[in-house]
This record gives structure tokens, C-alpha cells and sequence, in this order.
């Protein structure tokens, strides 16, 4: 099935791009969030699986991304205006909008990968009311004084630079630990196991672009406003929870500590239906790995749970 693409325009008239993957009668929608310097349609062939699921399914390329950006050089930056992360969550805000008017009166999941974890915990706290559940993949975060040391940083080439200056320090500032424990030529071996993924990656002119100071001082607020305790005791506590990550997904710390922490922190808060799952063997994009249909399969069968719990109470 080839995707239906569609653009709405954000509050400050940033016009978006994003897709839409529809069965004929859905039972429920998943708008997936996707990561940093990659796209939506990096999700196509699990929207297709959720199609066939009963799902339809709604992706926006992001503010700085895919489509949106336009072009490969616009890829890693949010905006001219101060508080580009904060735009883009209101901008998903805006999609999940257009999804309920087009699909009235059945329940809407947000799933947010990497960057797009971040988004939906942020979301989850400003919007997340009335969301049907949350799917967390290859979310994480940074300590604080890590995240104040480095949007000094971006602060400083800001100032020296301009917003808009590409800035391999700073990418390899926030990025460059991920690929340190995995062997490969490509430098983005941590997104999973499979080389073809890797090389597809590698050559796609919208997927791994050198960031923007203005991205890594947007994208480190972000880490920081994920982890804030009153972003996680403002998830609304009734709403079902999934976090997956990868047994060796370097976004989730050293041995996953970075997000067990955070999976902890949300049962603190007291999140009544939540589910941690670790993958063996897989790295940071679990929708990507070899053994990705098990990991498709257990979506699936959570997201069947809870609307057949959501049926039950109607």
C-alpha cells in the first residue's frame, strides 16, 4: 500500500508534511514520532503490519526533517524562532488533531522513537488527556549537567556562528557516543544489526545529516525537559504505558540504566498500566532489526489489549 501524503500548516506557519497509511474500517489509529535527522517513511513497512492489524496509521516528517525540510541541507534544524522543540511538540499536537476529526470516536495511540520519545514524554504531560496509550522506543536520557554543558556549547557556536551553522563538534557531541560500542564503517551501526538497514541509512540524503547549532541546543532541552520529574509525574497516570528498548541500544545508557531509570520513575508516578520490555541481540531502532516481526507482533497484541479493554468499558 503507498501512503496518502498530506501537509497541515503549524501555529507559526511552519507548512509539515506527513503521511497516512489507512485500512477501510480502522479500529484504532497509531501516529508515530519519528527520530532525530531521519523521516516518516523510514516506518512504512510497520505501518503496513499495523494495517493489516486494523490500524491506521498517521507520521509527519518533522519540522527540519524529510519532506518538511525539503531539502537535505534543512535537515537538522527546527526554526528561526527560540523554542523550536517546544514547536514541534505543538506541531504533533496539531497532527493528533486532524486524526480525530478524520476518525472520530475511536482510540488514538502516539508512538515516538528516539527524539520522538522525548517529544511524546513532553507531549504526554501537555496533551496526553484522552490519548488511548503511549509507546516509548529507544527513549532515554542525559544527565543534567551533562545537557547544561552542552547547550552551553551550542549556545557559544550560536553566538559565534549563527543558528543555522552545521556543526560536526556538536554533532559529534550528541551523537558521537552512540556508535562507540559497534564495529562498521558507516558510523551509525548503533541503529541495529542489519546492514542493509545500515547501508540504506548511510545513503539516504535526508538520514544522518551533521545537525545545526540551533537543533543541539533545541534537542538537548528536550532531553532535559523528557527527564524533568514534573514531565513524568504529568503523564496522565490512567493511560496505558509501553516502553521497549534494545538489549544494546546505547541511547538507553550504559546497560540500559539510563531508561530503566526512567521506566522506574514512571511506575513512581505512580503510571498504572505500564510494561518494560528489553529486546535481546537488538540495538536502538527495534522496529528495524533482523527480528523486527516479533517486535511488531508485541505492539500489535498491546495496542488489541487495550482497545478491547476500551470496547468492554464502552
Amino acid at each position: 500500500m503507498i501512503p496518502q501524503r498530506f501537509s497541515f500548516r503549524s501555529a507559526d506557519g511552519t507548512e509539515l508534511q506527513a503521511y497516512k497509511w489507512t485500512p477501510e474500517t480502522p479500529k484504532a489509529v497509531v501516529q508515530i514520532v519519528h527520530g532525530a535527522v531521519e523521516h516518516a517513511m523510514r516506518y512504512d513497512d510497520f505501518a503496513k503490519t499495523l494495517i493489516k492489524g486494523g490500524y491506521a496509521v498517521y507520521a509527519a516528517d518533522l519540522r527540519g526533517h524529510g519532506a518538511t525540510a525539503g531539502k537535505p541541507e534543512n535537515v537538522g534544524y527546527f526554526s528561526d524562532a527560540s523554542g523550536g522543540f517546544s514547536l514541534t511538540v505543538d506541531d504533533v499536537h496539531l497532527l493528533t488533531g486532524h486524526i480525530r476529526e478524520e476518525n472520530p470516536d475511536i482510540p488514538v495511540f502516539l508512538l515516538g522513537h528516539s527524539m520522538g520519545s522525548l517529544i511524546a514524554r513532553v507531549y504526554a504531560a501537555r496533551y496526553g488527556e484522552g490519548l488511548a496509550g503511549f509507546v516509548l522506543s529507544g527513549t532515554g536520557h542525559v544527565s543534567p549537567p551533562l545537557v547544561t554543558i552542552g547547550r552551553f556549547l551550542a549556545r557559544c557556536v550560536m553566538a559565534l556562528s549563527g543558528r543555522r551553522h552545521v556543526s560536526p563538534f556538536l554533532h559529534k557531541l550528541v551523537f558521537g557516543t552512540l556508535n562507540r560500542p559497534f564495529k562498521g564503517e558507516k558510523g551509525c551501526e548503533f541503529i541495529c544489526s542489519d546492514q542493509q538497514v545500515i547501508d540504506a541509512y548511510a545513503n539516504d540524503a535526508f538520514c544522518g545529516n551533521t545537525i545545526s547549532a540551533e537543533f543541539a541546543y533545541e534537542l538537548l532541552y528536550g532531553t532535559r525537559a523528557a527527564a524533568k520529574k514534573s514531565t513524568i509525574d504529568g503523564f496522565p497516570k490512567q493511560t496505558p504505558l509501553l516502553i521497549a528498548s534494545g538489549e544494546f541500544d546505547t541511547m538507553g545508557g550504559n546497560k540500559l540504566k539510563a531508561v530503566k531509570k526512567d521506566a522506574a520513575a514512571y511506575r513512581k508516578a505512580g503510571v498504572a498500566d505500564l510494561k518494560f520490555v528489553v529486546y535481546d541481540g537488538m540495538r536502538h531502532e527495534i522496529l528495524n532489526e533482523k527480528q523486527k516481526q516479533r517486535v511488531y507482533a508485541d505492539i500489535i497484541s498491546w495496542l488489541d489489549r487495550i482497545v478491547a479493554g476500551q470496547h468492554a468499558k464502552s
